[in-house]
């Protein structure tokens, strides 16, 4: 072997180093494969693959521009986008396997069979890796969950999608609506009525999502409500289990139809094949709801209910019979609505009550203003009283006392021998306390609660010597009491003489012309340093103390 070749083989692997992170190779073949992209967009197009004998969904995937190909195994196509590959589908479709490749209404598509191919891909190899035996995800489909169902609906909603149903292919709509379904009331003239619906109630079918259902008739997918799966397809659902496309009734139950049915399909019912003088008196009036309200000797709520039709007025725990076309339905929603609140119904009194002090707070707190938006609500003056307040100081009075700061709590807003209890409460997060006069003074964001908090916090209270209106703290907690007192607003703060000179001269950093600097202390002191002793002294004085941080050149 030469000295060249010797030569040569020692420097190999760096030549084959540099060959490797050559950027102008990479940049060759990326312009090769920008060559390779079409002026025109690569559109995908779903076809939706349902079974009706297992209710299962399946979708497949054609790409093309011109010419449409099959998707043929999805975690390849994964695997082509995240590496950016070019790839040849045929003879009319060559592209790089970009996003912006794709036309701007298939990216939602793009990024739907991404994230499922994705799981098929993982999926598959994790079961060949651990020796799993069985069957494999399929790759050339994504079978639709109930939440994919949900999210390829928000993909494909008004538009027309491929659909194939037993091997016969059509093209269905993905309606975000639901489907106009009505029910014909007919007078048969011999007494008897019948309701009939508009459509062919053994060509539906129901798919659920995860959280919608869907609701497959003839050419569309409709998404349906809560409200319409438990009316409309309720109804529907007794004249399929029935085999039959229609209800017969007697005359003499129009008025339960009219009380109990027809508030919830109200809009789906159509009268026009009926003489309308002759049902206007099963049909109810709008039901309207009065609501009064008092408090009893234990503080608890009591509720009396008027139900008002028109002029017709009576109250629905009482039992009468009222000879008037009703609503039911939402009478008995009324009644559900103050059950679920907390109110339990006393037919024995025709009333209503409501106890626990936690119910009561939160109908105070936040539902009696839903009440009052749905209903007429009446209180009497005992109940205007016991409200949901922060309380308010009106008046604070601070004094300095054989060296003890005074401070009158005597006007609270509250009866004060009840503090040691609200603290309690305050201290562990509770909303409120009671107070026993029936009312409730709530926490959140209560200045006056805060203040006090503020104020005993580190200090041992006496609560026995609080119930006398009057609380001691150390005097060196004067400033800090006063900016407390700064923040307290629409309270009437009284400051005794001796306090307010006091805080006004540490506010102000004025020493008092009383204090000398010592005739002993042989020094020439700069100005800093005199103001510097005086202000000790000044602290001193009002028994605040102070320290020093810096000698101050004093020795």
């Amino acid at each position: 072997m030469s000295d060249l070749d010797i030569k040569d083989s020692k420097y190999k692997i760096f030549k084959q180093m540099i060959k490797a992170f050559y950027n102008d190779d990479d940049n060759k073949e990326m312009e090769k494969k920008e060559d390779l992209v079409d002026t025109k967009k690569v559109k995908i197009q779903p076809k939706i693959i349902y079974s009706s004998f297992n209710k299962t969904l399946k979708i497949e995937f054609q790409i093309g521009i011109n010419q449409m190909y099959k998707l043929k195994n999805l975690p390849e196509f994964y695997e082509r986008m995240l590496k950016n590959e070019s790839y040849k589908y045929g003879s009319r479709l060559e592209f790089v396997h970009k996003e912006e490749c794709f036309e701007e209404e298939s990216k939602p598509l793009l990024k739907y069979i991404i994230k499922y191919a994705e799981i098929i891909k993982y999926a598959n190899e994790a079961s060949s890796s651990y020796g799993h035996y069985g069957s494999t995800l399929k790759d050339n489909y994504i079978t639709i969950s109930n939440s994919g169902l949900d999210e390829i609906f928000e993909i494909l909603k008004n538009q027309n999608v491929n659909f194939e149903k037993e091997y016969e292919e059509t093209n269905i709509f993905f309606e975000d609506k639901e489907p106009e379904i009505k029910f014909d009331l007919e007078d048969l003239e011999n007494g008897e009525y019948r309701i009939v619906p508009n459509i062919d109630l053994f060509l539906y079918e129901i798919i659920e999502g995860k959280k919608y259902k869907y609701f497959l008739y003839k050419n569309a997918l409709y998404k349906i409500s809560e409200e319409f799966e438990n009316t409309i397809f309720k109804l529907l659902e007794i004249y399929r289990k029935n085999y039959t496309n229609e209800i017969v009734f007697q005359e003499k139950d129009l008025s339960k139809l009219f009380s109990i049915i027809f508030p919830k399909i109200k809009s789906n019912l159509n009268l026009e094949k009926v003489n309308k003088d002759k049902i206007n008196k099963y049909i109810p009036k709008e039901l309207a709801v009065k609501l009064y309200l008092d408090y009893n000797a234990d503080n608890n709520i009591l509720g009396e209910v008027k139900f008002v039709y028109g002029d017709v007025e009576f109250n629905p725990l009482s039992g009468e019979k009222v000879n008037i076309a009703r609503n039911i339905a939402k009478e008995n929603k009324i009644l559900s609505t103050f059950i679920n609140t907390g109110f339990m119904l006393d037919k024995t009194n025709n009333r209503m009550i409501l106890v626990n002090d936690n119910n009561i707070y939160n109908f105070l707190s936040s539902e009696i203003e839903s009440y009052m938006r749905e209903f007429e609500v009446l209180v009497t003056d005992k109940f205007k009283q016991k409200e949901i307040h922060q309380s308010q100081i009106g008046t604070i009075g601070v004094k300095i006392d054989n060296n003890l700061l005074k401070i009158d709590l005597n006007d609270l807003g509250f009866d004060i021998r009840e503090l040691e209890e609200i603290m309690k409460k305050y201290r562990v997060k509770q909303k409120y306390h009671r107070l026993k006069d029936g009312s409730f003074i709530e926490f959140e964001n209560n200045p006056t609660i805060q203040f006090i908090s503020d104020i005993t916090d580190a200090i041992d209270i006496d609560y026995n010597e609080l119930k006398k209106g009057e609380m001691s703290m150390p005097l060196y907690r004067s400033m800090y009491l006063d900016r407390l007192l700064q923040g307290l607003k629409n309270t009437n703060i009284v400051k005794s003489v001796e306090y307010k000179k006091m805080v006004d001269n540490i506010e102000k950093r004025e020493s008092d012309e009383e204090i000398e600097i010592p005739k002993k202390l042989y020094a020439d002191l700069r100005n800093y340093q005199k103001t510097g002793y005086k202000w000790l002294m000044l602290l001193d004085k009002y028994k605040l103390g102070g320290i020093l941080a810096d000698d101050m050149g004093l020795r």
